[in-house]
């Protein structure tokens, strides 16, 4: 990416460059809960999953929808607000977060 435009419309893109960097509002997770299926937790910032056996997990979001995700083995980190993950049709090896 070499510029974002940002603002009003019509107003000149930003130049992106290691002096002006993406402009972000990260801000550092505070703590971690362990999920753990069928148990309902507050929704989180986001979800990390350490995955040792690819497969798939259902996760419920906060608005009680549901994702269904095919995971690879690995450490993954989503910007999801998961309140659980489902025992029915998982078949994923792993450990999950909700990180506040």
């Amino acid at each position: 990416m070499s510029a974002l435009a940002t603002g009003e419309p019509g107003e000149a893109a930003l130049p992106i460059s290691p002096g002006n960097p993406l402009p972000s509002r990260e801000q550092p997770l505070r703590g971690a809960r362990a999920l753990a299926p069928d148990t309902s937790v507050a929704a989180g910032v986001a979800l990390l999953l350490d995955c040792s056996a690819g497969g798939q997990a259902t996760f419920t979001l906060q608005d009680s929808s549901t994702l269904t995700l095919t995971l690879s083995p690995g450490l993954t980190l989503l910007p999801l607000a998961v309140i659980g993950i489902a025992s029915a049709g998982l078949t994923a090896a792993l450990n999950a977060w909700v990180l506040d």
